[in-house]
């Protein structure tokens, strides 16, 4: 028998690597204003204001070294009227962006999991539930569902909702509700590029919770971005989390572990 030739049994090497985190860039850079966009050190850093969770600078060094100067633009972009700074650091970037982080004093933040997988697949069966992309006004109606479910309470502040509804307005990403006898219960995203789709921002409210309806949320996702002739998936999750589970559950492999690096700005 011949060896598979998936991602999975070949390895993921830094060009694969680099697809999936630009394409992860791609999606947060349609939510940034031009201004807000710097490219550099082969990434990018994207600045949505001091208290946006997509501040952030993302697939810096993995063509090549990063300078003390790269990270004076990065965190000159980045602290635009203080706030916290956050910085990816991947298995692939190069070493001196390590050595640059530890000499400025950044902090893990958070460890993640970079999750593929390879398209078409299997369907998984269904909940019953209806699932589809956003129509036109509802986005408040989608950004209050997927805050409910991510804070796991039904009571959400209008700030609270707010943080979701630029997902749900975001060019270049279609946003999809999952509803149980007309009641909206979930929702998620997915955004296309270099034909790779990168699923977002899935949460399903508490009550609603153990019908399987993370998991088709997934999979109608997928099956919409084969027919946009997409070949890879790719999501990011905290490790040993209910989503990683669920995504693997539906074919998906850890890829590789990312850590965002943090560091107040003075």
């Amino acid at each position: 028998m011949q060896p598979s030739s998936s991602p999975s049994r070949r390895g993921v090497d830094a060009r694969l690597a680099r697809r999936l985190e630009l394409a992860q860039a791609a999606q947060n850079r349609g939510a940034t204003p031009p201004s807000g966009v710097l490219e550099v050190a082969g990434g990018l850093a994207l600045f949505n204001g001091p208290d946006s969770p997509l501040t952030q600078a993302l697939a810096l060094g993995m063509e090549g070294p990063v300078s003390a100067e790269d990270l004076d633009r990065v965190e000159s972009h980045l602290g635009q009227g203080g706030g916290l700074l956050q910085i990816d650091l991947l298995p692939f970037s190069h070493p001196t962006l390590a050595q640059g982080l530890a000499q400025r004093g950044y902090q893990v933040g958070e460890f993640q999991q970079v999750l593929m997988r390879e398209l078409p697949g299997s369907p998984t069966p269904p909940t019953g539930a209806e699932i589809r992309p956003l129509r036109s006004g509802e986005a408040e109606v989608f950004a209050r569902t997927v805050a409910r479910g991510f804070l796991g309470r039904e009571e959400v502040s209008d700030a609270e909702a707010s943080l979701m509804l630029g997902t749900a307005t975001m060019p270049g990403t279609t946003c999809f509700l999952a509803l149980v006898d007309g009641e909206p219960a979930g929702g998620g995203t997915v955004a296309l590029h270099d034909g790779v789709a990168t699923l977002s921002g899935t949460s399903v409210r508490e009550r609603f919770r153990g019908r399987g309806l993370q998991q088709e949320l997934i999979a109608t996702r997928l099956a919409w971005a084969v027919g946009q002739g997409c070949t890879l998936a790719a999501s990011s999750t905290l490790p040993a989390s209910a989503s990683q589970r669920n995504m693997e559950r539906l074919g998906f492999f850890i890829a590789y572990p990312k850590v965002v690096m943090v560091r107040q700005r003075a």
